[in-house]
């Protein structure tokens, strides 16, 4: 009896909820939604859930972030890590596969004034060409850390900067890891490559 009162109650839970339009990272979509949307929506592998701040502050400073660097974002979300890299002088570009975040993220970049050195892409981070990029910076989880590892390190240059926030990369250990408001970032530096 206390199971099913336990169910009927975390279905009431979920019901209000939805109703009240919180976002638990799934979307109802219509039958409009276009197969290019559904294609992406199948591709979401991390919720977004924004870095504070001063997190992100910390992760643009922890790589000496500067003019003539180019910073990819994976997960770009809102944009913020890419204004901030952005503001520093810096190509800054942000890769996020969900629709309404692009052009979020777009526009906050146009309310920055910062859009002659910012861009957002709507692309799966897993399909990635990283060997443009000086600095790589994202806050995904670590199954995806882990997935990206052998792509950052074959294709990104040697002194190429890494940061990521609270999710390490497993065996490759950090180089600089810091403490902002109780969370952790990394910060890895591409190695020279072994002939």
């Amino acid at each position: 009896m206390k199971s099913r009162t336990k169910t009927w109650m975390f279905v009431g839970l979920l019901t209000v909820a939805v109703a009240a339009g919180l976002n638990f990272g799934f979307r109802v979509s219509s039958p409009e939604a276009s197969a290019q949307d559904n294609n992406f929506d199948n591709k979401k592998i991390v919720p977004f859930v924004p870095s504070p701040q001063e997190v992100v502050d910390k992760m643009v400073e922890l790589a000496g972030v500067k003019k003539g660097d180019v910073v990819y974002d994976m997960g770009s979300g809102d944009g913020r890590i890419v204004i901030a890299a952005a503001k520093k002088g810096a190509r800054a570009v942000g890769f996020e596969i969900d629709g309404d975040l692009v052009k979020e993220s777009r526009e906050n970049i146009r309310k920055a004034g910062v859009q002659n050195l910012a861009e957002i892409r709507q692309q799966d981070i897993l399909t990635v060409d990283f060997s443009p990029a000086s600095v790589v910076t994202m806050y995904l989880l670590p199954d995806v850390n882990l997935k990206l590892k052998p792509n950052l390190l074959s294709q990104l240059k040697p002194g190429s900067r890494v940061v990521s926030h609270s999710f390490d990369m497993g065996d490759w250990k950090a180089d600089k890891v810091e403490r902002v408001d109780g969370r952790t970032i990394y910060l890895w530096i591409v190695p020279a490559k072994k002939r």
